[in-house]
C-alpha cells in the first residue's frame, strides 16, 4: 500500500521491539502507522511474520483508502 501511494516519505516514532531500524519495510510501517493504517499487534510488537487475515487486509485497504 506504501508503494501503490508513491513511497511517501513518512516518520513515526517506532516503538515496536520486533521491528530492525534498517529492515526493508521500515519505512512503509512508518508511513502505516502514521497514517492509521495499522497499529501493530500490541503496543510493543508490530509482530512483521506474522500472517493477516483478510479481515485485516481490508481494514488496511479501508484505512488507505480514508488517509
Amino acid at each position: 500500500l506504501w508503494r501503490a501511494s508513491g513511497k511517501p516519505a513518512a516518520k513515526a516514532d517506532l516503538a515496536f521491539s520486533d521491528l530492525a531500524d534498517g529492515a526493508f519495510y521500515a519505512d512503509a510501517v512508518q508511513w502505516a502507522l502514521k497514517n492509521g493504517v495499522t497499529n501493530g499487534t500490541s503496543a510493543s510488537a508490530f509482530n512483521p511474520d506474522a500472517s493477516c487475515t483478510r479481515a485485516q487486509i481490508v481494514t488496511f485497504l479501508w484505512r488507505t483508502l480514508a488517509a
